[in-house]
């Protein structure tokens, strides 16, 4: 169906069941004067756009991004750093043996083979092109390589959030990138003789309504919906037990002005927490400590496993919000800590107030498993029998009440927990990222319902679907934001991604 046509049956649906929809939910008409322009214009200025922003002035293309916020980065800037990649060179020096091949096997067994695979291949391959020029052209390393959520290998590359937003900051101002700040997109703009998304209207801070042209495209890059609840209660009445993180501006905006041009979405059945923070966090990211996948367990208020800790943090966190009390445990014991605090400077930093006796709110220490349980106020004797029954699993091999067989997907072997102290670390799932939206192509188009690409729009990172399927791998929401919008820049400005 033409969109010129789809438009036109909506407007003069009369008393059929379009006549109750919102004269917003349809095109937006051109002014007859545009107040900006410029040839590709980026909604949203967090990982994503940066990136994009940095490839298309590469080739030429004349750049303009609004951001709705006072400050870019979204919820790159928040996230924990990691940035998966495929044989890469600080792989290849610690011996690590990875390739696209199997990052794509590991992604379809992690997103339960109902993520699209030709989507998940283009982004490990743009994913480890925009990587390079990050390495490479501006010269920022990772400062580790590990093994995190649905990972045979360790490939989870870990970045200063921060670090990695400022370096493109500054790549994208030296480059002659024009950022328009404080700007809400409400919405966007139709050719309706080409046929074709040609920019948007946008509202200033002080209220001044603009209408910028996009003469070769726009990019979505507005980041998820973490911060609406009502759309996280339209398509998971289950994270109303959550709590929200993500950038402040993660409203969903993007996802919805495409909507109203008939664009398609994916996974929103997917939407789950993340499992690991503490109850009382008030940062990000210094707060999440995923000590399962080295060797802890997971317990509830009962002292009770129940769930495989080897599995995704989505699915560990749907696994805790249905216990009695969301808040429960991961255990460890003193060998298991230390290791943890030496891996990371975030994990030291949470760890290491625990060195030579002590003790925080979040961290419980106990000389024995009694001790700490009764510190958290769990049963005592269950805890240990608990503890009991996990150790006899690690010698015979296997776990037989939740199958769990290795530290995660496959890679690791299991760790008694025998040695004290022990610690009871309090853990609950937080909602970071929608990681579903708007369907894409390879070639990063926003696909309509019947199919077909919605000519002009583009878009990339988190208000994207049909990536991670039904979970998610550590690292891959940043690989996707910096691979389509790679990949969204070569298109527009006519290139080969």
């Amino acid at each position: 169906m033409q969109r010129r046509n789809f438009f036109g049956l909506a407007l003069a649906a009369g008393a059929g069941c379009l006549a109750s929809a919102p004269a917003s939910a349809v095109s937006t008409k051109s002014p007859e004067k545009w107040d900006r322009s410029a040839d590709m214009v980026i909604v949203g200025a967090g990982g994503g756009g940066l990136m994009a922003a940095a490839f298309a002035r590469k080739t030429g293309l004349n750049v303009l991004v609004v951001e709705k916020m006072g400050l870019v980065g979204g919820s790159t800037l928040l996230c924990g750093g990691e940035w998966s990649v495929a044989d890469s060179d600080e792989q290849r020096a610690a011996g690590i043996k990875d390739s696209e091949e199997i990052f794509l096997k590991d992604m379809l067994e992690v997103g339960g083979h109902r993520n699209d695979p030709e989507l998940v291949k283009a982004m490990i391959k743009s994913g480890r092109a925009a990587y390079e020029f990050v390495t490479q052209e501006l010269g920022l390393k990772p400062d580790h390589v590990s093994a995190v959520s649905g990972m045979s290998v360790p490939r989870a590359h870990h970045f200063t959030p921060s670090d990695l937003i400022g370096k493109l900051w500054e790549y994208d101002k030296a480059q002659g990138v024009d950022f328009l700040m404080n700007t809400r997109v409400e919405r966007l703009t139709w050719d309706s003789d080409a046929e074709r998304i040609n920019g948007m209207r946008a509202r200033t801070k002080d209220g001044k309504t603009l209408y910028i042209e996009a003469k070769r495209g726009v990019l979505i890059a507005s980041g998820g919906f973490t911060r609406n609840p009502k759309l996280l209660e339209k398509y998971n009445p289950l994270m109303m037990k959550t709590e929200p993180e993500g950038g402040m501006g993660n409203t969903g905006d993007g996802m919805l002005m495409a909507q109203a041009y008939g664009a398609d979405t994916l996974d929103t059945q997917y939407i789950k927490a993340t499992f690991g923070y503490r109850p009382d966090a008030k940062k990000y990211s210094a707060d999440t400590l995923h000590g399962y996948y080295d060797g802890a367990i997971i317990v509830n208020s009962d002292g009770k496993r129940f769930v495989n800790e080897s599995l995704s943090y989505k699915l560990l966190a749907d696994a805790a919000l249905v216990q009695k009390d969301p808040n429960n445990f991961q255990l460890f014991d003193e060998p298991l800590r230390v290791a943890m605090r030496n891996k990371s400077a975030k994990y030291k930093k949470l760890l290491s107030p625990m060195d030579n006796g002590g003790e925080t709110d979040y961290c419980l220490r106990g000389d024995t498993l009694e001790e700490a349980a009764k510190k958290a106020g769990i049963p005592p004797e269950t805890l240990k029998a608990t503890v009991e029954r996990y150790n006899q699993a690690v010698d015979f091999g296997k776990d037989t009440e939740f199958g769990r067989t290795s530290l995660t997907s496959g890679f690791g072997k299991l760790v008694k927990i025998e040695k004290g102290p022990f610690y009871l670390y309090r853990s609950r799932g937080r909602i970071i990222a929608t990681y579903c939206g708007l369907r894409i192509d390879p070639k990063g188009e926003v696909i309509d319902v019947f199919g077909e690409p919605i000519r002009g729009l583009w878009a990339c990172g988190e208000v994207c679907g049909g990536v991670h399927g039904a979970a998610y791998m550590t690292g891959t929401a940043v690989c996707k934001a910096m691979a389509y919008g790679r990949i969204a820049a070569l298109e527009i400005a006519g290139k080969k991604s």
